[in-house]
Order: C-alpha cells, then structure tokens, then sequence
C-alpha cells in the first residue's frame, strides 16, 4: 500500500448521523451546548450546523434558551409539562422581564393598621379585630410553577399576638416573631409553625423559642431563613444593631454585633462589619454557631468609614436551597448577586451620597491557601460594579441577578418609572448602560442590561409608590393611601397569552 493512501485514511473525517449527534449534545448542560453552539472562535461549519440542529430540536432548544435565561431546569416531570410547553413558557419570561412588560395585574387593599410584606412567594397580612389576631396568607402567582393568577392559594390562621413573620416555602415552615414587654428586660418569642397547618413545624426542636434582648426598646425586626439556620435582626431605638443566629432544630444560637449580615448558603454568612474604625465584608463560617470562623475578610474604601453600609436582601433561592418541586424551571442560584449600599454623608450638608456596590454572590468563598484572609479593596474591586444612585430612588430591591428601583416624580405628575437591571450570563451588544456606572472592574463578570418604563396610570392610580417587593416572577407595588386601606398592585410576569393576559398597555422607554 502507499504510504500517501495510508496517510490519507487516517486524515478522513467520516460525519456523524443527525440521530447520533443529537444524542451527544443531549448530555451537555446549557452552558456547554451555548458554548458549543455560538462561541466565536469555534464559528465552523460544523458548529454551524450544530446551532441549526438545537434550533429545529425542542429539548435542545429549551436547554439553549435556558442557558441564555440563566436558568436551570426545574423538577417538575417532563411527561407533565414537555421540552415544547417549557420552551413556550420560558420564551414568554425572556421577553416580558427585560422589556418591563407583565401579563397580569391583580389589585387588592390591605386594611387599616395591617402589617404587611412579601416572602417566599406570599403576600402576608397580620390582622387584628378586638385584640384577635389573624394571619392572612396569600400566594403571588407563577406561571412557572403552574400557579397561574386564577389558581393561587389562600391560607388564614388565628394567631397569638406577632408582629413580624418569614415564610420558607421549601420546607413548608412559617416563623413568626412577638416582642413583649417584661420585668427583666425587652422579651422576644419565636414561634415554628408549620405552612399549611399552623401547627408546630415537626422538624423545630421546641413549638417556641424565647429570649431577652436587654432593656432598650426595640424599633424594627427581621427575619431570614437559611435551611436549618436561621438570623433575627434587631435595631433598638438607641440605633444598636445586634443579629441572633439560630439553628430552629436544635436551637443553637449565637450573637453577633455586626452592622449587617446577608446568608450566602446555610453555613456562610456575609457580613458587614468595622475594625479600628474601618469598614470590611467578612465572610463567616456558623457551621459551630457557638465557635463562629471568619474566613475572609474583603476591605472596603477609606473613603466609607464614615458611609452607612448595608445589604439590599437577596431574595431568591440560595445556592443549597431546593428548588420547588413543581417548577418548569428556576433562576440559577449561581448567578445571585450581592448589592451594597452605601450612604455616605455629603461634605456641604446636602443629601447623602449614594452608591450600590455590585458583585457576584460566588466570587466570596474560602481562601485555598494559607495566609490569604485579607484581601484588600484594591485587588478585589477589580470584579466589581459601582453605580451611582441619588436620593429621590425607590429602592434597590434583588432577585437572583435581578435588580429594580422605582423614581417616584414630583407630586403633581402621577407618574412613576419602573427601572430594571438585569445581568445576563452571556451578554451580546444589544445590552443598554446608562451613564450612572462610575466604576466596572476589569475582571468583573457582571454585565448591566437596564430598561426603565413609565408606569401606566392606571397601574398606579394616580398614587406614588411607598414600597416595592420583588420575586421570581413578580413585582408588588405597595401605593400611598390617600383614605385608611393600602392599595397593592401585583404585577405578574412570563403569563402566556393562553391564560389570557390582562395588561393595560404596552408602551415602554
């Protein structure tokens, strides 16, 4: 044989079946079948051909799409809801949330002196009639998880005296929160109930959990729930701030006097704290709440050691929590971000300055070396975002990798402007920046896509907006009430127009 003939058989490509090849790209996750399809230095004829394959198959197409969404894969079976209806469905979010555009409205009034807000997916009342209290529970719609507008769920308990609740879906838990005056001191209870029956949550190492928080009134509670830990905040009426970690199964707990803390994941903390009169992120491990490790410490600018320094909540699903078990698909824990505050005093007695510190939840973990737990601002700046905020901003409120803020206008205009910051994990030129970005690291990851919409008067009622909740699927207007109720506009989006959307119009900037 001649050696030229060898050489050519082994030099022959032989192509591979459609069949075949769409079997090997089923096993890819979304990123690697993006990545497979679109990235630009493997723009071959065969990728070419890869891409129009994912396109024309609906199962790699739904991948697809979920990669660019920054989604996962939810667990609801694939026999209930298939790769097409996922796919429809998925289409529908990725063109409402950018473009501020939602597909249902559903307007309610709270009653006078209720105390109200929004978690893990409901909308919560606390009432009270001639001393009773009650407890109203309302589920905000997803379409997602196939709780459409006209099938949410509505839960009323009666309840002894709470002023502060928080809800976890995924492990069907409700903890409410009393403050109450004693001999000894400001007295707090803390009661584990469960979701659907009110009753003592069977996984709570006791129904109550009670303790003193000393002799200073207290001015304002909150809750998170992390798994099986749990953080109480307190801000006391002389401006202390003092944080209670708890494990709600075995009731271990521990103190810390931090100015602020955010959960990363059940076990890490982060939080905002001062040494010698500078400021840092710290990054705590409570695995032992009783023996706390600090991992990390990540130094802040000089120049905010006199900023007033704080976290705007994440409220989505940390990356060890579960996702809902009849969701089509979910917001890739991953791609959370972390949004600071900071409100530092003006040199010539103006308003605060203020700025939103902006950098991936995943980029604060553990050192893998020895001697590496200090990094300063200089070195880590370098993934992150600054943007520059003035005071008249309602806002930020964060979801995933989410972020919106509303810009209330003067009294005698009724309108008001929706403005949304999205961070896309694989960003194109068609993403829009403003000018407010005053620093982008060079090894930041994060790229801003923002819209900003003028809401419809008949969305606000002529009304300014006091409050704003958001979720996976929803923003939640809470309005100023010119008589006793508070009007509540909930905004759904990612409705498919087979459940009949209802919005008022479509006219966006």
């Amino acid at each position: 044989m001649s050696p030229h003939r060898y050489l050519n058989d082994r030099n022959r490509h032989f192509k591979i079946s459609n069949d075949v090849l769409i079997l090997v790209l089923r096993y890819l996750d979304p990123t690697s079948l993006w990545r497979a399809c679109l990235s630009l230095i493997l723009r071959t004829q065969a990728f070419n051909r890869i891409h129009s394959l994912v396109l024309e198959y609906s199962p790699l197409h739904y991948v697809f799409e979920l990669a660019i969404a920054g989604m996962k894969d939810g667990p609801a079976s694939h026999a209930y809801k298939p790769a097409v209806g996922r796919l429809q469905l998925l289409a529908t979010y990725r063109n409402d949330w950018p473009s501020l555009i939602w597909g249902h409205e559903h307007k309610m009034r709270l009653a006078p002196q209720t105390r109200y807000g929004v978690s893990s997916g409901f909308l919560h009342q606390i009432h009270i009639h001639g001393g009773q209290h009650s407890l109203d529970l309302a589920e905000l719609p997803s379409c997602r998880t196939s709780r459409s507008p006209a099938l949410t769920r509505h839960l009323k308990f009666r309840t002894p005296e709470i002023q502060n609740i928080a809800v976890d879906r995924s492990q069907s838990l409700i903890v409410t929160s009393h403050v109450l005056s004693l001999q000894t001191g400001i007295g707090v209870v803390l009661y584990f109930r469960d979701l659907w029956t009110f009753e003592k949550h069977p996984q709570a190492y006791s129904g109550t959990y009670d303790f003193n928080v000393g002799p200073v009134p207290v001015s304002s509670i909150s809750i998170a729930i992390a798994g099986h830990n749990m953080s109480i905040s307190f801000e006391f009426h002389n401006g202390k701030i003092v944080h209670l970690v708890l494990n709600w199964c075995t009731f271990q707990a521990g103190w810390l006097e931090d100015n602020d803390i955010q959960f990363l994941s059940e076990n890490r903390l982060l939080v905002v704290r001062r040494s010698r009169g500078l400021p840092y992120l710290s990054l705590y491990n409570i695995s032992n709440i009783s023996a706390v490790v600090v991992e990390r410490d990540y130094e802040l600018p000089g120049a905010w050691a006199r900023s007033a320094i704080g976290f705007s909540p994440n409220t989505s699903p940390l990356v060890d929590q579960p996702s809902p078990s009849e969701a089509m698909f979910y917001p890739d824990p991953s791609r959370r971000v972390i949004l600071v505050v900071v409100k530092t005093p003006s040199s010539n007695g103006g308003p605060s300055v203020r700025n939103w510190l902006i950098v991936n939840e995943s980029f604060f973990r553990p050192s893998s070396r020895k001697g590496r737990l200090r990094i300063s601002w200089q070195e880590w700046s370098q993934a992150c975002l600054i943007r520059d905020a003035h005071s008249a901003i309602l806002g930020p409120y964060v979801n995933g990798s989410r972020v919106v803020f509303a810009e209330n206008t003067p009294h005698h205009s009724p309108r008001a402007r929706l403005n949304l910051i999205e961070f896309a994990p694989f960003p194109d030129s068609s993403c829009v920046q403003t000018r407010a970005w005053s620093m982008v690291g060079p090894r930041c990851v994060l790229v801003p896509n923002e819209s900003s919409r003028e809401l419809p008067p008949k969305t606000v009622d002529g009304r300014q907006i006091e409050d704003i909740r958001l979720t996976e699927d929803n923003i939640v207007l809470f309005l100023n009430n010119q008589d006793e109720s508070k009007p509540v506009n909930i905004l759904t989006f990612g409705v498919p127009h087979s459940m009949g959307r209802s919005h008022p119009g479509h006219t966006h900037h």
